[in-house]
């Protein structure tokens, strides 16, 4: 069993304006190609623990750019293939290697694009059982979609809704996977804050919401910490907003994994203020850095990871009343405890293989030193 991996974006995933020689690429050359674990991890880390466990025994993820086609390892990540490509964003190599080898017995594509790479994978592979994740809330609004044996969804609702726009597509509804024990998990860290927010300061993430929210609670001195890079030039304004309301807000950047789980472990308890989003793993982050997390009711996907052990979810004209509730309980709540009984590596992957029994697509492990609990 093998699984190619594909992103639609094309900005992600073609560069005509870069190539090598074949030689080993620099770390700022990868950087560049945006070759890292992190990017499409919300599908690579199933990919990849599915690999850990025994179910797939080969994966790597497919790029193009203007240099020779060769194969790239990334450092815990998946292999990535770079083809060959041209103005035309299609691949002779790519061509080439599909005559010459079997096609992938799983084609997993994130995004909502069809772009001229992905038709010629289709069609090169009419074998492949292909899976969409279209990283967003709304995946009926996937192009191509018919074209998938398989979506999959962050909620039970979204499936109704896809099997309107492609009745001939399955759907299932699938949880996100986190580095629980080397990147996310509690730490003896001072509480210097008390309200966390882990999120890019665009608009759809609403920290209007918390700043809002907090400024309804001055009867308490509350510290705040938001953490995220500035995507469309907010953070100016947002602080200027903070100041005006009275409230203590310190903003950090973009940081790497292993500072936002210390900065986490700072705060007695996270924030997730969006609507329009598609599960963010952060609420996931937050419970398994052993923080209660309070979630907008009106997040179209991902409240349901939390439950009564592990925060509250409320609506927005509540929110405020939420973190006071939180804050005045700690003692009540047990996220970590929470997280690993229902959202730990082997419950995740067994109920994400458990979609695919009636394509018998995952049969029984390969050798793996990581069975299933």
């Amino acid at each position: 069993m093998n699984i190619v991996f594909v992103r639609t974006k094309v900005e992600s995933t073609v560069f005509l304006d870069r190539g090598g020689d074949g030689r080993q690429l620099s770390p700022a050359e990868l950087e560049a190609l945006n070759i890292s674990a992190k990017a499409g991890s919300s599908s690579k880390n199933m990919i990849l623990a599915l690999q850990e466990y025994g179910f797939v025994e080969n994966c790597e993820e497919w790029k193009f750019w203007a240099g020779p086609t060769i194969t790239l390892p990334v450092p815990n990540g998946m292999p990535v293939r770079l083809f060959h490509c041209g103005p035309d964003l299609t691949s002779h190599d790519l061509a080439e290697e599909l005559k010459n080898r079997p096609a992938p017995d799983i084609l997993w594509v994130e995004g909502t694009h069809l772009p001229p790479y992905l038709k010629q994978i289709f069609d090169l592979s009419p074998a492949s059982f292909k899976v969409i994740y279209s990283k967003d809330w709304k995946p009926w609004k996937v192009k191509g979609l018919n074209r998938y044996h398989f979506c999959l969804v962050d909620e039970a609702w979204q499936i109704r809704k896809v099997k309107k726009h492609a009745p001939n597509v399955e759907a299932g509804v699938w949880d996100k996977l986190i580095d629980y024990e080397t990147m996310h998990f509690p730490m003896q860290e001072e509480k210097r804050y008390d309200v966390c927010y882990v999120a890019y300061f665009r608009r759809r993430k609403n920290h209007e919401l918390l700043f809002r929210s907090l400024a309804e609670l001055k009867d308490v001195s509350l510290r705040t910490l938001c953490v995220g890079d500035d995507r469309e030039n907010r953070m100016e304004g947002m602080k200027q907003w903070t100041h005006e309301l009275g409230i203590q807000v310190a903003f950090v950047g973009e940081v790497p994994k292993e500072e936002v789980n210390r900065l986490m472990n700072q705060c007695r308890m996270g924030v997730m203020c969006a609507e329009d989003d598609a599960a963010p793993r952060v609420i996931l982050e937050y419970m398994a850095a052993d923080l209660p997390v309070l979630v907008n009711k009106k997040l179209l996907a991902g409240a349901r990871y939390v439950g009564p052990e592990a925060g509250m979810v409320v609506p927005p004209e509540k929110f405020a009343h939420g973190i006071r509730s939180i804050l005045q309980n700690l003692d009540r709540y047990q996220p970590r405890r929470y997280y690993l009984e229902h959202f730990s590596k082997p419950k995740v992957v067994e109920r994400f293989v458990r979609l695919f029994e009636p394509w018998q697509l995952f049969k029984s492990p390969c050798d793996s030193s990581a069975p299933l609990d």
